[in-house]
């Protein structure tokens, strides 16, 4: 009679502890990626009051005969079982379809989560905004090629307004490439008004101190400039002297461009080849504008073309690593016009262009301003790919990929709250690498996953858990029934 109580005693304790479960997983029912747990009952120890026997010749054997001793709980199961998707429109949203786990940094420990829910800190960093947990990923490099490291895991930071890294020069300042030279005396004087100096050939923008630029036949007061060959032209009556004081300032081609229309590229390496018809090779820190004319010479003007052999008067653009960008131009026919040299002899104009490219005087348009981040978004293998603009046409480049981590158990897990889950040595090792490989799961962006709580089905189990408990309370109140009959007795 004893053992009856003591039975219904284990069956009220573990379902109130069923209870407990089953409340948990209804106060969850709107917490994003939680998973509902189930608890499972095994049979306790039972007291045998007679041994099973084997049977004989003459008579068969027998049963054992055992009384049980209770219930215990056998486990308590995380069902690990999707969720439902909920659309929220916010880029930084992602939910996983599939086995796995966002990885994040929780303040140095590593914690794995299926809730989504992401925004950015201040500094741009992709977080968890309840805990301030840093979602891990994987950078990518300047070229878009491979990630710099698959192994480590870091933090993924990225914001609206960063520049692309191959625009870091840009804006390129104009004051960078102004040279001056302070006296006539630096000048070259091959006739009575025409100066020369080898850094002029090819200048921008060149004034003088005190004096006006013309177009035309330059008077007292007056010059004018042939940046093509550099030729400095005074008005007939200029009389220079050595103590004469002159200041002209001017672009040399050699440096940086200055962002305006027809500005000189920066020159980082020239390989003529003049086999197959190919003018050469000119590779430069930035392209031209879409569509621009490119200058050699100052006067041969050549157009883009998107072959890879461009023909006479053409050019292609290759984009290389680094950040560099390669032109190569086609053999032009039209060669260059016919002009008047420093002392006054025409030179003819050349029909047939020499296979050669005059770094000093390569000019295009540009766009002196960086590309920068304006729109960013994230695709089923979680790579982060950014939009960058300069205003006037854009880019896309990947930032990063959010990384994803399986489990061999991933009911092993151990839930630490905040949504967080730890590894158990049942869980087995994290298997981190990107979504959508080798069993990982996929990711849906502008979406979090819910919670995969059934009411209905919490909602049985509930009236099933109380039917059980009322079971076992009545057992034990039919047995302390039994127990004052048996004190009666006495009477």
């Amino acid at each position: 009679m004893m053992r009856s109580l003591y039975s219904a005693i284990s069956g009220l304790k573990n379902h109130q502890v069923k209870m407990d479960v089953i409340g948990n997983n209804i106060a969850n029912v709107n917490t994003a990626g939680f998973k509902r747990s189930r608890v499972s009952f095994a049979t306790e120890l039972s007291q045998t009051l007679k041994g099973a026997s084997a049977p004989s010749p003459a008579q068969g054997g027998t049963n054992a005969m055992q009384v049980g001793l209770g219930m215990r709980i056998g486990s308590i199961d995380q069902i690990m079982t999707q969720g439902s998707s909920q659309s929220t429109g916010k880029a930084t949203d992602m939910m996983l379809q599939g086995t796995g786990f966002f990885v994040l940094n929780n303040n140095g420990q590593q914690v794995y989560t299926r809730a989504g829910g992401f925004g950015q800190d201040s500094d741009g960093t992709l977080i968890d905004p309840a805990t301030g947990a840093k979602v891990q990923g994987f950078s990518w490099g300047a070229d878009d090629t491979t990630p710099v490291t698959w192994g480590a895991a870091s933090d993924i930071r990225f914001k609206l307004g960063d520049v692309l890294a191959t625009d870091s020069f840009f804006p390129i300042p104009e004051s960078d490439n102004t040279k001056v030279l302070d006296d006539i005396a630096d000048l070259t004087n091959t006739s009575p008004n025409l100066f020369t100096h080898a850094d002029l050939e090819g200048a921008q923008n060149l004034t003088i101190d005190g004096m006006t630029r013309v177009s035309g036949t330059p008077s007292s007061g007056q010059f004018s400039f042939d940046p093509i060959h550099g030729i400095v032209t005074f008005a007939s009556d200029f009389a220079p002297t050595a103590t004469n004081p002159l200041t002209i300032h001017f672009q040399d081609p050699s440096d940086d461009g200055t962002g305006t229309s027809n500005s000189p590229a920066i020159i980082d390496t020239v390989d003529p080849d003049p086999t197959n018809d190919i003018l050469g090779t000119v590779i430069v820190a930035y392209p031209p504008k879409p569509g621009a004319t490119v200058y050699n010479n100052g006067t041969i003007p050549y157009t883009y073309t998107s072959s890879d052999t461009p023909e006479d008067g053409q050019y292609t653009i290759k984009t290389l690593s680094g950040g560099k960008y390669q032109i190569t131009f086609g053999e032009n026919d039209a060669g260059s016009p016919a002009y008047t040299n420093a002392t006054g002899v025409t030179v003819p104009a050349v029909t047939t262009h020499t296979p050669t490219v005059d770094t000093t005087s390569i000019s295009y348009d540009f766009i002196n301003k960086p590309h920068a981040l304006t729109d960013f978004s994230i695709d089923q293998s979680g790579v982060i790919t950014g939009v960058y603009s300069n205003g006037e046409d854009s880019v896309t480049h990947k930032i990063a990929q959010i990384a994803v981590a399986s489990f061999a158990n991933d009911a092993g897990l151990q839930n630490v709250g905040g949504n967080f889950f730890t590894t158990t040595n049942n869980s087995g090792m994290a298997s981190i690498g990107a979504a959508g490989e080798d069993g990982r799961a996929s990711i849906v962006s502008n979406n979090i996953e819910m919670s995969n709580v059934d009411l209905s089905t919490e909602f049985t189990d509930m009236i099933v858990t109380q039917r059980g408990f009322q079971a076992n309370s009545r057992v034990i109140t039919v047995s302390d029934t039994l127990l004052e009959e048996l004190i009666n007795l006495k009477r």
